[in-house]
């Protein structure tokens, strides 16, 4: 660990609602200089060019703040020789792209570590991963290593943290008639950070915390805050909800996510050590939610469906975990019938029957010959929501 001063500067990888939004406003806040990287380059010189953008933070109630932001510049992405200079000088890169970038990402992470090395850097380079995946740090340590020629290995891992992280807020659309380049998030943005992949001093930054235990923090975030999300979201859809501030009005709908985020989190904390008081707060942050009025859409919500319905993401994988703890997942698979229509739909699909019904959520959801009972739940479920259209 390096005793030089680090620079107060960031790299936002990806300037989208979650890169520009919570990470480009915390830091900001906190006097770092945001240098922004995004592969839509015509937006970014639009947005150069327009020299500020605005963060406005919404629960639509009673907290409505907005925060103007100048203090960036933008990474020419055309090429990669800008964002491997820019990764050679800061020492904080955030990680705002889905996972199907981390491989691109990786490429260059790769070639700045090993010129950070070649000329005798030795200050710790931190690499923020903002994304909802679950094992990403192992997958891009993975990549940046298979990327690294052997005499860089010991100084990546020596200098070198690929950091889970928890992001506590959501991106919701602007009005029509606000500025292009306004972001718009949750009430309270925060981060929380894996302290055990940190290298070097933590940082001392409003609302940015170091937790132990990522792992499980991730998991318990995507099992029960976002599956939670969306399925308010594929409910909303089959009762003909436009947002999800909508959805959590409706009893049927409020009362059914409520049940399925208690059986994910009974399964969480079995499954992973939580301190009782951080847990216990944690599920109070998560319930005032339900209480916000953004109007975020619920097509945003429920987009990439199958990937939401995948064997181990924020359904399935809560599902089968109950079961391993003994708990029946009767409204988690509820939450897989809803989302199985609305993937139904969206591939015109029709699920007439009962066999039908199986195939597709064996094939969807990838479930295995030993995940029967979960596959005879989601049918029961499904028998019961089509026998509830009907009525």
């Amino acid at each position: 660990m390096s005793t030089e001063e680090s620079p107060r500067e960031i790299a936002i990888l990806g300037a989208g609602k979650i890169g520009r939004g919570v990470v480009g406003l915390l830091f900001s806040r906190a006097g770092y200089r945001l240098h922004l990287y995004d592969m839509y380059m015509e937006g970014m010189r639009k947005l150069e060019a327009q020299g500020y953008y605005d963060v406005r933070v919404t629960d639509g109630h009673d907290v409505d703040e907005s925060t103007r932001i100048d203090d960036f510049d933008i990474v020419d992405s055309t090429t990669d020789a800008e964002v491997i200079a820019l990764l050679q000088s800061v020492d904080i890169a955030a990680c705002c792209v889905y996972e199907g970038a981390f491989k691109s990402l990786a490429r260059v992470i790769a070639e700045a570590v090993s010129q950070r090395h070649a000329s005798g850097n030795e200050r710790d380079l931190n690499i923020l991963l903002c994304v909802n995946a679950l094992g990403a740090p192992a997958k891009v340590v993975s990549y940046i290593e298979g990327e690294l020629a052997e005499e860089h290995l010991a100084y990546f891992r020596e200098h070198v943290g690929v950091c889970q992280v928890m992001v506590l807020a959501a991106g919701i659309p602007s009005d029509p008639d606000a500025n292009p380049w306004q972001v718009v998030v949750s009430a309270n943005p925060g981060l929380e950070i894996d302290a055990d992949a940190w290298k070097g001093p933590q940082l001392q930054i409003e609302s940015v915390s170091f937790i132990r235990g990522a792992q499980g923090h991730i998991y318990r975030k995507v099992y029960c805050g976002n599956m939670r999300h969306a399925m308010a979201g594929f409910m909303g859809k089959a009762a003909g909800h436009e947002f999800i501030c909508d959805c959590h009005k409706d009893p049927w709908i409020r009362a059914n996510i409520v049940a399925a985020f208690e059986e994910a989190h009974a399964a969480i904390v079995q499954e992973y050590s939580f301190d009782p008081a951080e847990d216990a707060e944690w599920v109070e942050f998560i319930y005032s939610k339900l209480d916000a009025d953004v109007k975020d859409p619920v097509d945003r919500v429920i987009a990439k469906t199958d990937e939401k319905l995948s064997h181990d993401n924020r359904f399935v994988g809560p599902a089968l975990m109950c079961l391993r703890h003994g708990i029946v997942p009767f409204y988690l698979a509820r939450g897989i019938a809803y989302g199985l229509d609305c993937l139904a739909a969206e591939q015109g699909v029709e699920l007439k029957d009962d066999a039908a019904v199986r195939a597709y959520a064996r094939e969807t959801c990838s479930l295995g010959e030993d995940e029967w009972m979960l596959l005879d739940l989601i049918a029961k479920q499904h028998a019961d929501i089509a026998f509830r259209a009907a009525e």
